[in-house]
């Protein structure tokens, strides 16, 4: 099982498969976070997998975006709802959201609305994806989001920490069955965070062993901890199954 860069990222926490063959391989995610009453989450999921969906499907089969993904929020921040949109450096991601939200609102303009007016916050972010290593058709229902505010002066000795020292742990990690993958992202645009990490993980037990690994590898007085000056965990996991 080998580390592949700047692919296989469309497999990752995917509410639905991408089904084009000829999509391109994502190099960029958009992620839309809502914040939605805990009282409408049960509407508002049956409504993306009833409208939009089958929507999100065949803005892949014609090519307009490489993958879609949704997560729902376990612990930590405050929203609750995580949209991926994935796409490469030539995805246009506005000319995305204006067709999407155009067919969403033609389909059922009561729906549409009634979605709309569920979400009480939102925010958005882009990220690229730097590297990822996932096998084909991993599918988890956790996913681990460890973030970072890097000095942009130390991304350069941060990133090649990262690669020579812990992806091989992360690496060994996953033939332990400890991590089913594992994804690398800069910032793009958006919040104060510039570096993240997401781990895949099938079982909340095992979060607690890959920890432990890991900090096995970097401990607290490695200079690794010293070049960041911000830091948030968030654990997001799989939307229940459409009824």
């Amino acid at each position: 099982m080998s580390r592949v860069p700047l692919v296989l990222f469309a497999t990752l926490m995917l509410a639905m498969p991408a089904r084009a063959q000829d999509a391109p391989q994502p190099t960029r995610i958009y992620v839309a976070y809502y914040q939605i009453s805990y009282g409408d989450l049960e509407e508002w999921i049956g409504m993306y997998y009833e409208q939009s969906v089958p929507i999100l499907e065949a803005l892949v089969d014609e090519g307009l975006i490489a993958g879609f993904n949704a997560r729902m929020h376990n612990t930590g921040g405050e929203y609750n709802i995580r949209q991926g949109i994935t796409g490469d450096a030539d995805t246009n991601f506005d000319a995305f959201w204006d067709e999407y939200l155009a067919r969403l609102q033609a389909a059922d303009a009561a729906a549409f609305e009634r979605s709309n007016r569920m979400i009480l916050a939102h925010e958005d972010e882009i990220w690229n994806i730097d590297v990822a290593n996932i096998p084909d058709g991993a599918d988890t229902r956790y996913v681990y989001d460890t973030m970072f505010q890097v000095n942009f002066a130390d991304l350069e000795e941060w990133n090649t920490i990262w690669q020579e020292l812990l992806v091989p742990v992360l690496d060994q990690a996953m033939t332990d069955g400890l991590l089913a993958g594992y994804v690398f992202e800069s910032h793009n645009t958006g919040r104060r965070f510039n570096w993240k990490m997401l781990s895949l993980v099938n079982d909340w037990d095992t979060i607690d062993e890959l920890q432990a690994v890991f900090f096995g590898a970097v401990p607290l007085s490695h200079p690794l901890w010293k070049l960041f000056t911000a830091h948030k965990d968030e654990l997001w996991e799989a939307l229940p199954p459409a009824n």
